[in-house]
């Protein structure tokens, strides 16, 4: 299992949106070099165009800045026991975040087979 960096998830989520770098760098107003630098980590993008991209791709700052406390707590998570695996737990927050519907989709389908067979 591993965990995205910045720009593989800036990539992952402008794929996701179907946009190209330069559809992107237009709807946020720089130029196709600098979604290019953000994607191959390197250039960070300044807080108010990290916040311009997460509002753009449809996803929280929080979670391109890996702050997993802040998705736990959007997510209402803290209702549920922890996973006792901080890397696992990353993941698991950043399912909605990082896979298309269908993925997460077949992830649920595959999990109903493990509980099956472990009744």
């Amino acid at each position: 299992m591993s965990v995205l960096n910045f720009g593989e998830k800036l990539i992952n989520l402008r794929k996701k949106n179907r946009l190209t770098q330069k559809e992107l760098a237009k709807k946020i107003g720089v130029t196709p070099s600098t979604i290019s630098k953000y994607e191959n980590g390197t250039h960070k993008p300044p807080i108010f165009m990290l916040a311009l991209l997460a509002e753009t791709l449809g996803t929280t700052t929080d979670f391109l800045l890996d702050d997993v406390a802040a998705l736990r707590e959007k997510n209402s998570v803290n209702a549920f026991p922890l996973i006792g695996n901080p890397e696992l737990e990353k993941w698991y927050l950043e399912l909605p975040y990082s896979f298309s519907e269908k993925d997460l989709k077949l992830i649920k389908e595959i999990s109903d087979v493990i509980l099956k067979q472990s009744k």
